[in-house]
């Protein structure tokens, strides 16, 4: 059993049986103003680093804020425990998924949500809506009132060249509130889209030969084009998708038509899948906004690798102390999609909107994998800091989208053919079916685009790290590029989360940290540091987007990009076809998963021809390719929190406290914090799951 977060409130007793009712509302006494209780870790971490710019004017409104609330202790447990059994095929629940109607039975007493509602209304805030599931309250008011309902201040500030709301101090409710009112979400410091575009100047080595990988090279390279044919798969029938339905989660709308042009253009028109394009429960219309690369490239690649699937594009939109992308999840899980996977590629440090919006959000996702959604969440491209935007001082983080045990987190790897002189080895001089080039499986490593990488200091010539993140700048083309940077896959331990139970069943490589580690899996996600990127179609001016001419060099870097952003909708184009072979939702992947690995990580053999730097000579046996050559480090501010060492230019390299002896993280062989573990065989992924 996993217990949610590493606090005695809830880390409650396992209790068997059915959904139960609390035998008394929980709120009792007078809800009193002046008898408050803190809400601790509210307070965004962000705001060591942002720059105030003064206080929210009183007479800002702020149409939606949520509210999280929380269940009675034993009924979380039962829910949980219910969770837990429905991927377990020992347990009578297996399998048994809820319906969103059934979510109300686990959700608190109503008369608690009643009285909370009332205080609210008491301050002068409007109640917009109680979440079908009764874990959350929507509602609005003036700055002022809000700030006074929850004894805070509210500021706009500056943080990472945007401006932002933000709380300046732990939020406090009525003590007789606290049992049922976990927090408000009143900072806006929201996650973002996980997609990096290639760099100029960026590149290693300089000037190289572009292979960018398009829907037949991924299929090639993960098997996935054996699956294609009744005449080369186990099934005897083509496993394309097939009546699966994919739900992208997104806060922008898109274009059909750029969908359409990359399934033409890479080979993919013959196939029958879908486009839809929702706003789910009758939301806002978010409109096209700079997202739309990332939503566009989001439907394009869950049909690129399940091109018989139905794809939705199902996007809300977000106000100033809403995350739109958490309102469209929360409107597929609680009213219901036809999706039985859904795939999300946002991300941003887990402390950084405080615990309120972590717990809602994980809420959500635990709702979700109830009805049998299969969740595929990308880990982020900030390397080990899971924060993008230049040389980091805020120390290790994960992404806290996918921090939670009840999806399947995704990492991202680059391919080790360029720095091992071995291009020609893995690709086609020239393009075949659908602009095809790769002609194998292609060894893999993590993607580190960073000075602190180990391949990246081998490869330039560089005795460590330190030397490495601490050389002085170069011009453009004298052959070595400046890669002070912070691009990389994000994996790490969250410091919320403990362990799920299927974490921590003695897989090979899997620490014993007693917390949720990620990533789970990873998928190729450079952008391009390595001579390879991925190739999608976006062609908007006004939000960015370029013409998809691919017969043109220009468009095809305009709609270049990498990042875990890719690897979350693969693989939820995966878990299309397990959802097709089986003909049934499966559910949280992530049980399965690791039960795969420890047979292979076990099987000494296996363990020895399952290792991604074999390449096109690696066993056809493998469920996972194995990275275990390189790490997803990144340089930092020398004496800030977990930088280790200080060079010339006052760059140190980030050290995990609990791996103080190496950067962070190493690939190794087994499960790693680079990579988790590994890569997938589609194929034996299908046949063996």
């Amino acid at each position: 059993m996993s217990c949610k977060l590493k606090t005695a409130l809830l880390c409650a007793t396992v209790l068997a049986g059915a959904p139960m009712a609390s035998a008394a509302p929980l709120v009792t006494g007078a809800v009193d103003d002046a008898a408050t209780i803190a809400i601790a870790g509210e307070r965004s971490p962000n705001l060591a680093v942002a720059r105030d710019l003064g206080t929210l004017a009183d007479f800002t409104v702020l149409p939606h804020v949520t509210m999280v609330l929380k269940r009675p202790a034993a009924l979380q447990a039962a829910f949980d425990k219910l969770v837990h059994d429905q991927t377990d095929a020992a347990s009578p629940s297996y399998h048994k998924w809820l319906s969103p109607a059934d979510l109300r039975a686990y959700g608190p007493d109503q008369a608690d949500i009643a009285r909370t509602v009332a205080w609210l209304q008491s301050h002068g805030l409007t109640v917009n809506r109680v979440a079908p599931s009764g874990m959350s309250i929507d509602f609005a008011g003036s700055a002022a009132a809000i700030a006074g309902a929850f004894h805070t201040s509210l500021h706009n500030v500056s943080f990472a060249g945007e401006t932002h709301i933000a709380n300046m101090s732990d939020l406090a409710i009525p003590a007789a509130l606290s049992p049922v009112v976990r927090g408000a979400t009143l900072s806006n410091f929201f996650p973002k889209p996980n997609m990096v575009k290639p760099s100029p100047g960026f590149t290693l080595p300089t000037s190289p030969t572009f292979y960018a990988v398009g829907a037949q090279d991924f299929a090639t390279i993960y098997n996935v084009q054996s699956l294609r044919s009744a005449a080369t798969n186990f099934y005897g029938q083509p496993i394309t998708g097939t009546g699966v339905t994919v739900a992208v989660v997104e806060q922008t709308d898109i274009s059909p038509a750029d969908w359409t042009t990359f399934r033409t253009q890479f080979g993919l028109g013959g196939y029958a899948g879908t486009l839809s394009i929702t706003h789910p429960g009758g939301c806002g219309d978010p409109g096209f906004t700079f997202d739309e690369g990332e939503a566009a490239l989001d439907a394009e690649w869950s049909s690129a690798v399940a091109p018989d699937a139905s794809i939705v594009e199902a996007a809300c939109a977000g106000s100033a102390t809403t995350f739109g992308v958490e309102t469209t999840l929360q409107n597929l899980v609680e009213l219901g999609t036809p999706a039985s996977v859904l795939s999300i590629s946002y991300g941003g440090s887990e402390a950084g909107n405080g615990l309120t919006f972590l717990q809602g959000w994980n809420d959500l996702v635990e709702m979700g994998a109830s009805e049998g959604l299969s969740i595929m969440i990308s880990t982020g491209d900030g390397g080990v800091s899971a924060n993008t935007g230049g040389i980091t001082g805020n120390g290790i983080a994960v992404n806290g989208l996918s921090t939670n045990a009840y999806n399947t987190s995704l990492g991202g790897t680059d391919f080790y053919d360029t720095a091992l002189g071995q291009n020609a080895k893995y690709w086609s001089a020239k393009n075949m079916v659908g602009k095809s080039s790769a002609m194998s499986y292609v060894p893999e490593i993590p993607w580190d685009n960073s000075c602190s990488s180990s391949i990246v200091v081998k490869y330039l010539g560089y005795p460590g790290a330190l030397a490495s993140c601490n050389a002085s700048p170069t011009n453009p083309g004298d052959g070595v590029p400046f890669v002070q940077n912070d691009v990389g896959g994000t994996g790490g331990q969250s410091i919320y989360f403990a362990k799920p139970d299927w974490q921590n069943i003695g897989v090979r490589g899997v620490p014993k940290d007693g917390v949720r580690d990620q990533p789970d899996v990873s998928l190729f996600a450079s952008n391009g540091s390595w001579g390879h990127f991925y190739v999608f179609c976006m062609s908007n001016r006004n939000t960015g987007g370029t013409r998809c001419n691919y017969g043109n060099i220009n468009d095809v870097f305009g709609n270049a990009a990498g990042g875990t952003s890719f690897a979350a909708p693969a693989f939820a184009g995966i878990m299309a076809l397990v959802d097709e072979v089986k003909g049934i939702k499966v559910g949280n992947a992530s049980p399965r998963l690791y039960q795969l690995a420890q047979l292979q990580f076990d099987n000494s053999v296996l363990s020895l021809k399952c290792n991604a730097t074999l390449g096109n000579a690696i066993s056809t046996a493998c469920v996972f390719n194995n990275v275990t050559t390189g790490n997803n480090s990144e340089p930092c501010i020398a004496g800030t929190v977990d930088c280790h060492g200080t060079g010339a230019q006052g760059i140190g390299v980030l050290r995990s406290p609990n791996f103080p002896m190496v950067n962070a993280f190493p690939a190794q062989p087994g499960y790693s914090l680079a990579t988790g573990l590994g890569s997938v065989n589609v194929a034996n992924l299908l046949y063996n799951y």
